[in-house]
């Protein structure tokens, strides 16, 4: 079965690949599709997170195996999470730069089998540096300035 995708990375700017691939490949050949047509080069470690219609990040699929019932990329088809128009992944590369990117299947043709991806649609490029206001240290010590802290309190 063909499946198409619209992947968005969330930058300011639009960046997007829409991408066709064939719905047997597992979620470690779509990670190296991904990180291929945005420019990286596989070599990071990521995770996808199923998702919702407002995206928040729900079951973690892991790139190996840490806890004895955790999904892994290595064995699980893109199939499994992409049933019908509008179900949603969000993939994570990198967990220094915390590149994220949000997958949307927006058709899908069981009448077509591919051999290989297509990307169909490019638009923008990826920033230089990654998105800088996710752990914003600056935020942190205003935050943390305004805390009422016991100065007497010894160990």
């Amino acid at each position: 079965m063909q499946l198409k995708f619209r992947i968005i990375l969330n930058v300011e700017e639009d960046v997007l690949r829409d991408i066709v691939i064939d719905s047997n490949i597992t979620l470690i050949e779509f990670s190296k599709i991904i990180s291929s047509e945005f420019g990286f080069d596989s070599s990071e470690i990521s995770t996808f997170h199923h998702s919702n219609e407002n995206w928040e990040q729900l079951d973690e699929i892991k790139i190996f195996k840490i806890d004895e019932l955790d999904l892994i990329m290595d064995n699980t088809p893109i199939s499994n999470f992409f049933l019908s128009k509008g179900d949603k992944l969000i993939y994570i590369y990198d967990f220094l730069n915390y590149w994220t990117f949000f997958i949307e299947l927006y058709e899908l043709d069981e009448s077509v089998k591919i051999d290989s991806y297509k990307c169909i649609n490019s638009v923008g490029e990826v920033p230089k540096n990654p998105p800088s206001d996710i752990f914003d240290i600056n935020s942190v010590k205003e935050d943390s300035d305004e805390l009422d802290f016991d100065d007497t309190f010894i160990d």
